[in-house]
């Protein structure tokens, strides 16, 4: 079989799907769509701290709640987080600390669970318990 990679150009590639996601104290869903493998590599490297280290070297620490958030926020595509009107209603400057003001932390658990899945990540544990079954 012969392949000239046409069905992998960027051209023929069916568009990441975007999902609406209901939250009870909102009267409008929020819509989220699905990072890539290369927006979550830009995500994860910036969530690194910079902590003083031995010998006043600096050790880079990875932070997942940084990083989780990262995911959450460029993952939501309305609301739109980086709205100055949005974000002085509630008091922040920024699109990471809107969320946190704008979202509960079971609002915040539910969107990140919705971002993983529509990236195509799922738990390990799952699939451990199912391969069991």
């Amino acid at each position: 079989m012969t392949s000239n990679f046409k069905a992998f150009l960027k051209s023929e590639v069916s568009p990441l799907e975007t999902v609406e996601v209901k939250l009870d104290r909102f009267s409008e869903p929020i819509k989220l769509r699905p990072l890539s493998s290369a927006e979550s590599d830009r995500i994860s490297e910036q969530a690194f701290d910079k902590l003083p280290g031995k010998g006043g070297q600096i050790t880079r620490v990875f932070n997942n709640v940084k990083n989780l958030r990262g995911m959450c926020v460029h993952s939501i595509i309305y609301p739109d987080l980086n709205d100055s009107g949005l974000q002085a209603s509630y008091g922040v400057t920024g699109a990471i600390a809107l969320y946190g003001e704008l979202f509960s932390m079971g609002e915040s658990q539910t969107i990140a669970d919705k971002v993983a899945e529509i990236s195509g990540i799922t738990d390990i544990n799952e699939d451990i318990e199912e391969a069991k079954n």
